[in-house]
């Protein structure tokens, strides 16, 4: 058994810490407010990284080695006495013995290196920067775009770049088994909302205003796992979760909005975070049952993706270590890697690129999006 991986084998499948739900029933003013303003509300009930599966890509070099794999003379030296003490209850003294934590602080090893997809792959996505890029053609930010899944030139998506040859990210891997279990959503945690006001036209065919906010708590599951539509949905207090107000427009059944900026709580056991993405898009198809299903597209800055993916915590237990081992990368070289396949918001000062094109596939079911302004008023 891998050192690190008995001590964490399941994190990324832990259940969400026990919150009160943020669902409740609509009441009839709560309906007749949203037909008056034409308001439509959804609450997301499916949240996923793009990762292809008909095309994802080749890695020549193979998959990105483990910290384990990679400093196997180290480990093999301490293996026996790291299990004695961890199993002994000397948690601290058993990882005293390991190599310094990189996924702590990234600086106190060299680059291991870190393998990037660096070929062609079909990724669903949006054309973010409204060209055909190349690393050949140069310029701040270069990149090798992607094709998408209709031949759709230009889909940025560096975050497949930077992890399409880690194996936890790869088809049938880690991620994607556990984002077929929906668990982030359907175990407690937050989830994504959305809001829409009609500006002009009819529901079908007009331009909306929308609005994207983090749930104030678990949304509510039937018998089935699946999340309870056409309830109303409580909007977390902290206005740091609550996106400004950005245009949008619904045309044959599809829409699309942005750019916006947007912070999104995630909160599960190991985790407590959000997400900063920045110039977010959204491009849906807007359902028959009223649901819609499509792509989040933006920028991910880079340093907020490393934070996410190393701040993984069981009560004081830091364990970004472990996750990486049990997902296939490093904590060095992906820090290392992050400014070289970085896409976007170049620093004016530098010139460096600070953020990553990534792509979030979703699905979303209708609910009453209740503002906190609203409970207080209310409750009066």
């Amino acid at each position: 058994m891998r050192l690190l991986t008995f001590a964490i084998a399941f994190i990324p499948l832990l259940s969400a810490c026990s919150e009160d739900s943020a669902t409740m029933a609509p009441t009839a003013d709560v309906i007749a407010a949203a037909e008056e303003g034409d308001v439509r509300g959804f609450v997301f009930s499916y949240w996923a990284y793009e990762i292809p599966r008909d095309d994802p890509g080749e890695c020549p070099d193979g998959f990105n080695a483990t910290e384990e794999e990679y400093l196997s003379e180290e480990y093999a030296l301490v293996s026996d006495e790291v299990k004695r003490r961890y199993e002994a209850g000397d948690r601290d003294g058993a990882l005293s013995l390991l190599p310094p934590d990189a996924c702590k602080d990234p600086l106190v090893r060299p680059d291991p290196g870190h393998i990037t997809l660096n070929g062609p792959a079909t990724v669903a996505g949006i054309d973010l920067d409204g060209e055909h890029s190349t690393l050949a053609g140069g310029g701040q930010c270069a990149h090798d775009d992607f094709i998408g899944p209709n031949g759709e030139q230009g889909i940025d998506n560096q975050h497949w770049r930077l992890m399409g040859c880690v194996s936890g990210y790869r088809p049938n891997g880690l991620f994607d088994r556990l984002f077929n279990t929906n668990s982030s959503i359907l175990e407690n945690g937050y989830s994504t909302l959305l809001e829409l006001q009609l500006i002009e036209g009819t529901r079908d065919a007009g331009r909306v205003s929308a609005r994207l906010f983090t749930s104030a708590g678990p949304v509510s599951k039937d018998a089935n796992g699946k999340v309870v539509r056409d309830m109303s949905q409580l909007v977390h207090e902290d206005p740091m979760y609550h996106s400004a107000v950005f245009e949008g427009e619904i045309k044959d059944g599809i829409f699309t909005a942005g750019p916006v900026d947007a912070k999104l709580r995630f909160k599960v056991q190991a985790i407590d975070n959000h997400y900063w993405f920045r110039d977010l898009r959204i491009r849906a198809e807007m359902l028959a049952d009223g649901s819609m299903k499509g792509v989040l597209a933006g920028y991910w800055d880079i340093g907020n993706f490393f934070n996410f993916i190393t701040e993984v915590y069981i009560g004081p237990i830091h364990l970004g270590r472990a996750a990486a081992n049990n997902i296939g990368y490093m904590c060095a070289g992906v820090y290392h890697a992050l400014p070289l396949v970085a896409d976007g918001h170049p620093d004016p000062e530098t010139g460096k690129c600070t953020s990553l094109s990534t792509v979030i596939q979703f699905e979303a079911v209708p609910a009453f999006v209740i503002q906190p302004q609203q409970v207080a008023q209310a409750s009066r």
